[in-house]
């Protein structure tokens, strides 16, 4: 199965971004196409994951779609990131108050979207929380993506609100806030569920 259409695209947008900021007069190709070409490379391995390595009863006509989805996603945010990185080197974003609140509040929507997926992901060996006991226990990984999935949703509710509505330097950080807590959080609630089926 190929990559689809609409990721290549990003990707191929994303060099032309870095073509535009070299043209503009950016001193440094690296810069321009580093990002990129570390995405193309990166889905390429995970993709080849996805298909040559399938795990228990998964296959590849059910992870593609849903890990497609979910790279689209974090591919446009890093896209976005880079465009941002650019204007910023070539002097576009000099002294605007709001340029800091851009990459935590698409942080924060990439955040919402995402997890809203990770429930429909099932076991493979590219995305997701991949322990020995998730990967060997459809229920127990469809179970810990549930609950991953609701801590990704809050947190990036939380991240963007903040990047929106509080002060900085305190909205934009508040990613070095949320981001442990939300790890903890999700290592809590798993912690939490497995007590209460032994209990069962």
């Amino acid at each position: 199965m190929r990559t689809p259409k609409a990721l290549n695209l990003v990707l191929a947008a994303g060099y032309a971004l870095g073509g535009f900021a070299l043209w503009s007069g950016l001193s440094a190709p690296m810069a321009a196409f580093l990002l990129p070409t570390a995405l193309a490379i990166t889905n390429a391995l995970l993709r080849g994951l996805c298909m040559k390595h399938p795990v228990g009863e998964s296959s590849p006509a059910t992870v593609l779609p849903i890990y497609d989805a979910i790279m689209l996603r974090f591919t446009l945010f890093m896209m976005a990131v880079h465009a941002a990185v650019l204007f910023a080197l070539l002097g576009a974003f000099s002294a605007r108050e709001w340029a800091a609140r851009i990459v935590p509040m698409m942080l924060g929507a990439t955040m919402i979207s995402v997890g809203n997926l990770l429930p429909r992901t099932r076991p493979n060996l590219a995305i997701g929380i991949r322990t020995r006991r998730t990967l060997a226990d459809r229920a127990a990984w469809i179970r810990t993506h549930r609950l991953a999935g609701y801590v990704s949703v809050a947190s990036g509710v939380v991240i963007a609100l903040s990047a929106i509505t509080i002060p900085k330097p305190v909205g934009t950080g508040m990613v070095l806030v949320v981001g442990p807590c939300a790890l903890v959080g999700t290592w809590l609630l798993l912690v939490m569920s497995r007590g209460r089926r032994a209990h069962a």
